[in-house]
């Protein structure tokens, strides 16, 4: 019969290698042990992709996947035959209970299913394991080989987490192998090789499995641990490494999305630039840079570090500048730190300060959360309720008036809002008082954020392969009751933790397809990749990112959280705690800032016209001519087509005298109609924003962005909106962000 290596795999969802092999009907055992060795070269070298056996017989068409290597003949088991009965588990008990279950799969038919009972806890607080069933030397090499999968989970990438280790059995535990595991819905195929690191008698050592991290359901079957000895090296033996349908270079979806992100994020502009005189002007030298992109990156913050003197923090500060357009907070304005229960590192005035460094920064600001509905999330005024038997009366009223009171507190600061969070998991207060409680959360806070997006954010949509099938179910239920009932919703948050079992980019956009049928705004709020395998980190961010810009729906992608100190799984960060950008913000930043962005030279025409093609976002544009340099704004959307820009109405006139301290001067004339002169003076050289917002703290128009030497300055608005349309009559505030003040002053445009 053909060996289990060369037979087509179909089951498996992603391939590493393709080897033809000829292969003689009957072969020698010399052969044999030739055709082994060429298998796991191959297995160990990413670097082949295809082999030629020749031989003079049938020619098959064979496939090698990590997932389905061979295990090499030769090893003699460490561990009783039948593992699942004889392993060392949980029966029942407050803490965790194990059975066996009937399975189908093709490699078995029975796995140990175990159910971890309390919240969170050390991985090895539940234990499955056995003792060695003979002596093993000190560098001798082993394989541990499983199939495991995750029925249930509490984790927001909805995938389980257990700890595999191959330890002495007493005190102290020195372990020769420890590995972190992750596992998705679907079951998966572990090898883990290791060598000894001491010499144990027969039953010294155990290999043991570590599952009592968190809540959550685990399957495990067809254990073997085999003993090599000597004989082979664990580079010998099979090893499995995360991986995901569609990562090869060449896969289907790559195009399609390409043609997508063509077609929704780009769009064709024309620059009709109009001189001082009001006359096209021919022949200019045109430049045009992207400044910021329409599309939000950004990243969930620590909120207390953007005004924290700690050098650590200043270098945070200038990396969230550089890197992100957007950013919302991870923990300030929750609930409960919200209202001090969380300690000294949470305030409301380092929130409030925080988010007014976001806005003199020009970033975009979402708030998270509003309502976090489940006992664990509550502030401790609402715990203290659990069990009074008039909670479902006074808890509704409590909730509404800590939303009332923070989104008129950060109304000026905050421009969206995740309303609930995660009610799949938490739905106490939905339990207690009645779903309808989610459409009056939804209410009061549009009663005080009249035009702000207002979302719903929830996890294991996108993440766990996309096979949390309960919870997608349950999210679009909810969507479609608070539409149903006249919620303001408008957005749709997929928060995106991935564990090791990422979601292919064909079924992400899928589930994104599935969502966006609601017409609703769709964000990816939380998202990181939680492995060591840095492969996995570089390819799975660039073909997720690039997967998620593709989708027209998507409007927003923001990180949960960039650096290792500042990150709840530190391996996911974007930068090592000394802020060295690991090689996965390298293709962060070659995305957003190369491959997605727009720069662009040439002349106008005889009619003053120059044309090309951008991604849509705020630009800069410098028009030389004449001797003279003038600098204006715009902003390309998916309805701009001819966008006329006169030159005298936003060029800068700069004084060579160096003011001696920052000001924004009142704007002349004051009142005004059509257009008015602002003067400002920078003391040192310094990066200057220069915005105009309406009474609403909407912002209107960029007057000025760049960096500047020291100086004094007048810029010309001439009254339009960042689409060069008129702006309304009414009142404005124009303000001077430097990187040494932020100032404002109000004005009056009439019509």
């Amino acid at each position: 019969m053909v060996p289990r290596i060369l037979r087509p795999i179909s089951r498996t969802k992603s391939w590493r290698v393709v080897v033809y092999c000829a292969l003689r009907w009957r072969i020698s055992q010399r052969i044999i042990r030739a055709r082994r060795s060429i298998c796991h070269f191959l297995y160990r070298s990413s670097n082949i992709t295809v082999i030629k056996y020749i031989a003079p017989a049938v020619f098959i068409l064979c496939t090698l996947h990590t997932a389905q290597a061979q295990i090499p003949a030769g090893g003699t088991p460490l561990t009783p035959d039948d593992f699942l009965t004889t392993a060392r588990r949980p029966i029942s008990g407050s803490e965790a209970r194990s059975q066996i279950v009937d399975v189908e799969h093709a490699d078995f038919n029975r796995a140990l299913r175990v159910e971890i009972l309390h919240e969170a806890g050390d991985t090895w607080s539940v234990e499955i394991g056995n003792t060695t069933i003979a002596p093993v030397a000190r560098g001798d090499v082993a394989l541990i080989h499983f199939w495991a999968r995750g029925t249930e989970s509490s984790d927001e990438t909805g995938e389980v987490f257990f700890t595999v280790y191959a330890q002495k059995g007493a005190p102290d535990w020195d372990k020769s192998l420890h590995r972190g595991v992750s596992v998705g819905a679907e079951w998966r195929e572990f090898f883990f090789p290791f060598e000894f690191i001491d010499d144990y008698a027969t039953g010294q050592a155990a290999i043991n499995f570590g599952v009592g991290s968190r809540r959550q359901t685990i399957e495990l079957a067809g254990f073997a641990v085999l003993h090599y000895g000597t004989q082979l090296q664990v580079d010998d033996l099979p090893a499995v490494k995360p991986t995901y349908a569609g990562r090869e270079p060449d896969a289907t979806w790559r195009s399609a999305a390409a043609d997508r992100i063509r077609q929704h994020r780009q769009g064709d502009f024309t620059l009709a630039i109009l001189g001082p005189n009001g006359q096209p002007l021919a022949n200019a030298e045109v430049e045009v840079e992207m400044r910021r992109h329409a599309f939000l990156f950004g990243s969930a913050l620590q909120i207390r570090r953007l005004s924290s003197a700690a050098a650590e923090d200043v270098v945070y500060r200038e990396k969230v500048k550089e890197l992100f357009n957007a950013a919302s907070n991870e923990n300030a304005l929750k609930w409960p730190p919200w209202d001090g229960d969380w300690g000294s590192n949470f305030s409301r005035e380092k929130a409030l300060s925080g988010f007014e460094w976001l806005k003199a920064h020009g970033l975009h600001r979402r708030g998270h959360v509003l309502v976090w509905p489940g006992w664990s999330n509550l502030p401790q005024s609402l715990k203290d309720l659990e069990g009074n038997s008039d909670a479902a009366t006074l808890i509704p009223p409590l909730i509404i008036a800590h939303i009332d009171e923070i989104t008129q507190q950060m109304r000026d600061l905050v421009q969206e809002w995740d309303v609930i969070n995660e009610p799949y998991h938490n739905h106490d207060v939905m339990d207690l008082s009645g779903e309808e409680v989610m459409v009056d959360w939804f209410a009061a806070a549009r009663r005080n954020l009249p035009t702000a997006p207002l979302f719903i954010n929830d996890f294991s949509i996108l993440s766990n392969g996309g096979q949390d099938i309960a919870h997608q179910n349950h999210y679009e239920k909810t969507i479609q009751y608070l539409l149903d009932q006249g919620a303001p919703i408008t957005g749709i948050g997929m928060q995106g933790h991935f564990g090791e079992s990422v979601t292919a980019p064909s079924k992400v956009l899928s589930v994104l397809d599935r969502f966006a049928r609601f017409g609703l705004d769709i964000k990816i709020t939380e998202f990181d990749i939680n492995s060591a395998d840095q492969e996995l980190l570089n390819d799975y961010t660039r073909d997720f990112m690039t997967a998620i810009f593709s989708h027209p729906a998507v409007t927003g992608l923001q990180f949960w959280g960039f650096w290792e100190k500042a990150h709840w799984r530190p391996a996911a960060a974007l930068y090592t705690a000394d802020w060295t950008p690991r090689p996965h913000a390298q293709i962060y930043k070659d995305l957003v800032f190369r491959e997605w962005w727009t720069s662009a030279k040439g002349q106008t025409d005889a009619s003053g016209q120059f044309s090309d093609r951008g991604f849509y976002g705020d630009y800069e544009a410098r028009v030389r001519s004449g001797g003279e340099t003038f600098t204006a704004s715009f902003v390309l959307t998916p309805g701009s087509k001819t966008i006329t820009i006169q030159l005298a109405a936003t060029s800068i006139r700069a004084s060579q005298d160096q003011p001696d301290r920052f000001n924004l001067q009142q704007n002349y004339p004051n009142p005004f109609n059509p257009s008015t002169t602002i003067g400002y003076a920078l003391a040192a050289p310094t990066n200057v924003r220069l915005k105009v917002y309406n009474s609403l703290g909407q912002h209107i128009k960029t007057l000025v962005d760049a960096s500047q030497a020291a100086g004094a300055r007048e810029v010309i608005w001439d009254g339009t909106d960042h689409e060069n349309q008129p702006a309304s009559a009414g009142t404005y505030i124009y303000e001077l962000a430097t990187d040494y003040s932020t100032l404002q002053r109000p004005m009056m445009l009439l019509h």
